[in-house]
């Protein structure tokens, strides 16, 4: 039924009726797809703003864990320093005392020392010892 060498309208139309149930089948099919990709994108950005709140509450937490050992790390630097410098000054000050002590020690002995002599020859102990010993002979 063809009028010369085109279709006849009837075949055109069943023709045209058959294209549009096709482009209605891959309108629905697209259709689906685009729906799934919706759904897919709509999944990633949950997981992506999920996974960026996860991220600053580990960030704000690392943050706080990392100030609180150094605090903890400073704190425990000064305490050693100060042990170091009380050391320091325990030492300075024993080594003062120990030499004042020494010099004492000395004064003390030297003091004895003159005295003794002192009063040896001013009591004429030694005086007389020597006339006793090397005179009466």
């Amino acid at each position: 039924m063809t009028e010369g060498s085109r279709p006849s309208m009837f075949e055109t139309v069943r023709d045209h009726d058959e294209k549009i149930n096709n482009h209605e089948e891959r309108i629905g099919a697209l259709e689906k797809v685009d729906q799934k990709h919706e759904e897919r994108i709509n999944n990633l950005e949950e997981q992506s703003i999920k996974l960026e709140n996860t991220i600053l509450k580990t960030s704000t937490e690392t943050r706080e864990v990392m100030r609180e050992q150094t605090e903890q790390q400073t704190e425990k630097l000064f305490e050693l320093l100060q042990t170091a410098m009380g050391i320091q000054s325990t030492r300075s000050t024993q080594n003062h005392e120990f030499k004042m002590l020494k010099w004492n020690t000395i004064a003390t002995i030297g003091m004895k020392v003159s005295g003794a002599l002192l009063g040896l020859l001013s009591s004429g102990g030694l005086l007389y010892f020597y006339i006793t010993e090397y005179m009466m002979k």
